[in-house]
């Protein structure tokens, strides 16, 4: 089968057919249902990081509320930055995790289902997503209580009046912030993870990645429109960007990699979700196990790694 960019459009089409093949009755529809997942095993053999892009685009993939439900108990969800707004696009509040107490953050995309991308802004946060990150950070600081984050956005929120409050400047805090929190921190990218949208999450003491989520400084298509003046060479920018969680967890830069089913995550949701969950459970007990001098010792040592071999701070310069 010649794959395309419609091919998770073709995996849909595939699993229709499996059901209506299923449906038949007074035939043996073995041999029938056997040739489908042939297609479909095929359809995915060495899929390619723009596909995986792709999958972690997919309409239905678990997004933030299906971990948090799934994973979290006695959430209470807390509002509002204390400056301008509640930013739709960032949830976050108190949990349970077990008996550990935490706090939860995560980009929102959607309501339940595939509807209200407007309302959430498609998860792009503003600044006053980022100043609620912040404040629920420092609540977690002041409690001592652990934080999860939930990375899933294209990129920060693009319009102008999140730039007139300051965009650039409530990422980079938020990202300083993160660093130098006095809990332990565990970031989960389950989606999409785009620019400095998803650099004001998506940094922990550990890191866990689903593996066809998608972390890069830039889209694929704005890494194409950059080089040749429009998205045409998505594909190639996909292959350059090397931002697929097999990928990241090759280069040592993720510490868990959360294996999907055929297809993608949103065709067998609860696993991925209870493997994520379990990878959370285990490094929360390891990081709670850490002196807190310790453990920022070691983010220390973990942000120097990301830096470049070559940068001025690598150099002595």
């Amino acid at each position: 089968m010649k794959k395309d960019e419609r091919f998770v459009d073709i995996d849909q089409a595939l699993k229709e057919l499996k059901q209506s093949i299923a449906s038949l009755e007074g035939l043996d529809t073995s041999e029938f249902t056997r040739k489908v997942d042939d297609l479909r095993n095929e359809l995915y053999n060495g899929i390619s990081r723009w596909e995986s892009v792709e999958i972690a685009r997919h309409a239905v993939r678990p997004g933030v509320d299906d971990y948090i439900a799934a994973v979290c108990t006695d959430f209470m969800e807390l509002h509002g930055d204390r400056v301008y707004e509640d930013d739709p696009a960032v949830i976050g509040g108190l949990a349970t995790i077990d008996s550990q107490a935490v706090v939860v953050i995560g980009h929102k995309k959607r309501s339940s289902g595939s509807k209200g991308y407007i309302d959430h802004h498609y998860g792009m946060a503003s600044p006053s997503g980022h100043y609620k990150a912040m404040r629920l950070m420092r609540l977690a600081e002041k409690f001592a209580k652990p934080i999860v984050t939930f990375v899933d956005t294209p990129g920060a929120y693009p319009m102008p009046e999140a730039e007139e409050r300051g965009q650039a400047f409530s990422i980079a805090r938020c990202i300083a912030t993160l660093e130098g929190i006095r809990t332990p921190v565990i970031a989960c990218i389950i989606g999409e993870a785009g620019s400095g949208g998803a650099l004001a999450l998506g940094f922990g003491d550990r890191t866990i990645m689903l593996e066809n989520a998608f972390y890069s400084a830039i889209s694929p298509e704005g890494f194409s429109s950059i080089i040749s003046g429009d998205a045409s060479n998505k594909k190639n920018a996909a292959d350059t960007l090397k931002g697929s969680g097999r990928d990241l967890y090759l280069a040592g830069l993720v510490d868990y990699l959360v294996r999907e089913p055929l297809g993608g995550a949103h065709n067998d949701p609860a696993k991925v979700i209870h493997d994520t969950g379990r990878a959370i459970r285990q490094f929360l007990h390891e990081l709670q196990a850490q002196p807190i001098v310790d453990l920022l010792a070691a983010r220390a040592r973990r942000v120097e790694n990301l830096k470049p071999p070559d940068s001025p701070e690598r150099m002595g310069g």
